[in-house]
């Protein structure tokens, strides 16, 4: 039997974490976010002082960086969720100042193929997997694929709420404008634009609570399960 895999993939603020937090803990599964890697590759890059438009120097740093994530759901320390070439990726993980960095390296076929392995790797023995193509490329064959949806003013109100409750400055109209750009750039990259799976669930977290949310996700685990 396969290991038991739940994709959770949408854009950002859309709640994937909150929801594969929330599932991981009470399936007793890791939870992997696939982002973690490029953003740990963004850290390395950014110490090295690499440029965005650098492409052959962000595709080195991929396959030279040590990128070790956190996939124990009940630790939720954002700053320590990844350590790069073994050092805490710290506040620079989240940092918007990077996002350019960030943006360039998610869009490189190179990148993305030299952190594929390591993110599967994770789910060997199962795993709730949160990211932007979860469901579509990292783990095609899941057994459960979610997909969250949320207007764009939801989702840039919630990143703002992170950043300041992680005690950074969080401009509204500066959170909209990271927001749609990242939502222009995951639906148009050539390599593994963010779109649903076929076979996925889409569930608006703009309209259903996290309760509500973690609920019906967890039913539609159960009915997928073999003895459902």
């Amino acid at each position: 039997m396969s290991p038991p895999v739940i994709t959770i993939d949408g854009p950002a603020g859309s709640g994937k974490t909150t929801l594969g937090r929330s599932l991981a803990t009470t399936l007793g599964l890791p939870l992997v976010d696939t982002g973690l890697f490029y953003r740990g590759v963004m850290v390395a890059a950014a110490r090295a002082g690499l440029a965005p438009d650098d492409r052959d120097a962000l595709i080195e740093c991929a396959r030279r960086t040590e990128v070790v994530i956190d996939t124990d759901p009940a630790h939720d320390d954002a700053d320590s969720a990844a350590c790069v070439d073994g050092i805490e990726g710290g506040a620079a993980l989240r940092d918007p100042a990077n996002a350019p960095l960030l943006a360039s390296m998610s869009s490189i076929p190179e990148v993305r193929e030299v952190l594929l392995e390591a993110q599967r790797e994770l789910a060997r023995d199962g795993a709730v997997a949160v990211g932007r193509d979860c469901g579509t490329v990292v783990f095609p064959h899941a057994q459960l694929k979610l997909y969250l949806v949320a207007s764009e003013d939801v989702r840039a109100r919630r990143r703002a709420s992170q950043l300041r409750g992680r005690g950074a400055g969080a401009d509204l109209a500066l959170m909209h404008g990271e927001v749609g750009a990242r939502d222009r750039l995951d639906a148009t990259r050539s390599a593994a634009p963010m779109r649903p799976a076929p076979d996925a669930h889409l569930l608006d977290t703009g309209v259903l609570g996290i309760a509500e949310v973690v609920q019906t996700a967890l039913d539609l685990w159960a009915a997928s399960s073999p003895a459902a």
